[in-house]
């Protein structure tokens, strides 16, 4: 009778899918990194509301102690446990995107939130962290085949899917979050350069399609609703080939191009947002002393646009410190891919560090009028419940790849 010969390996001795010693062998800088960002937070949320609604400051330090507690717990797994589940997670996440259009609440326009009482669920922000671990699986899994071009091209397919659904609530910003993610994760993975180029210059050839939506786009003319074109059939467009920009988007993106034709509508808050981070000069005018907050000049001061707040408060040289200290925190977690002995945890740290690194680039080039308007908050300053529980299960994430790095050690 023939005996099956397996190989093991160091890792095999130690698999522990629950382990709260972890807790005590952290990196204690990047905790300390987040605190400061969140105590900085809550100051600036402190600010923005205290006139309007002095409850969104308690929410954001309930979300930070909910967010903490469930970063320890992701901590304390085994993250190759949390990885090989990513494929049962990924269904589901793709489940809760497609019953959005059927339960989801309607707010600004976008249907992204499932209401649940006094709580509000929003699944495309869970889905960028599930697509970090799908990715992660199907990356480890095929190892060397990322090479092959039928194996590089499905990691599109399987973003394209949750990516098409949230384009599709509409949630650009969002879904324009998992482009960079797929591309970085395939960079760390080994794959062909050649075929990552080619990709970088497909998604550059879309410029033109871009154009040609928004080359007969007029600024001033109303939106036409479904219940319109029902009693107008003859004026209904023909559907163009490839994804339709909505008209709010398509106002944003030729306002961003031409600012001087709608600054009292669409433009405002580009306009607004330049004329408040103006406003604070070198020092800023102090805390508490923001007048085109206070006077709610700018909109979504609390969330989208809390970056010019602080830069008005407490001028360039208070909004290149908040830089400064994202900076190290995103050069603290990259060491952590750097470092780390297996392409797995190399991986997590990589695609969280991708997530979180877009959306503080992204947000604060749209603060100073670089990139033309869309929903991307700010990592732990930003207002939000669904984001800052995500953002803080990302610390989690980066956390837990050092955990594995004793196991290497001799």
């Amino acid at each position: 009778m023939a005996v099956r010969a397996y190989e093991f390996d160091v890792q095999d001795a130690t698999v522990r899918v629950m382990n709260f010693r972890n807790l005590r062998k952290i990196d204690w800088l990047l905790p300390l990194l987040v605190l400061l960002l969140a105590g900085i937070g809550w100051a600036l949320i402190y600010s923005a509301t205290r006139s309007t609604d002095h409850s969104r400051f308690s929410k954001q330090i309930v979300f930070f102690f909910m967010g903490l507690a469930v970063a320890m717990t992701i901590i304390c797994i085994d993250y190759r446990f949390l990885v090989a589940m990513a494929p049962l997670a990924y269904v589901v996440s793709i489940l809760l995107l497609v019953g959005i259009f059927f339960f989801a609440e309607t707010t600004k326009g976008s249907e992204r939130w499932y209401n649940f009482g006094p709580i509000k669920f929003q699944p495309s922000e869970t889905a960028k962290l599930v697509m970090v671990y799908t990715l992660t699986w199907y990356l480890t899994t095929i190892g060397d085949r990322v090479k092959k071009l039928p194996w590089f091209l499905i990691t599109f397919v399987i973003t394209g899917i949750p990516m098409a659904l949230i384009l599709k609530q509409p949630n650009l910003g969002t879904a324009a979050t998992l482009g960079p993610l797929t591309l970085a994760m395939l960079f760390v993975s080994g794959c062909r350069i050649r075929h990552l180029a080619v990709i970088c210059l497909g998604g550059l050839s879309l410029i033109p399609l871009l154009w040609w939506q928004i080359h007969d786009f007029d600024p001033n003319e109303t939106p036409k609703t479904e219940a319109y074109y029902e009693m107008h059939p003859e004026e209904k467009p023909a559907p163009r080939p490839f994804y339709e920009l909505r008209h709010h988007q398509k106002k944003r993106i030729y306002t961003f191009l031409h600012p001087e034709t709608d600054l009292q509508n669409s433009g405002w808050q580009t306009y607004q947002s330049k004329i408040t981070v103006g406003s604070g000069g070198m020092f800023g005018k102090g805390y508490l002393q923001g007048t085109q907050t206070r006077l709610n000049y700018l909109p979504e001061h609390d969330t989208d646009f809390i970056y010019s707040l602080l830069a008005e408060e407490h001028g360039f040289v208070g909004a290149v410190v908040v830089i400064a200290l994202f900076a190290v925190f995103l050069l603290r977690a990259l060491s952590y891919a750097r470092d780390c002995p297996e392409l797995m945890g190399a991986l997590l740290a990589s695609g969280i560090v991708t997530v979180l690194a877009f959306h503080i680039f992204v947000n604060i080039a749209i603060t100073i009028g670089l990139l033309p308007v869309t929903g991307i908050p700010l990592p732990f300053l930003s207002y939000g419940g669904s984001f800052y529980l995500t953002t803080m299960a990302c610390v989690g994430v980066l956390l837990n790849v050092p955990m594995r790095r004793r196991v290497y050690v001799k």
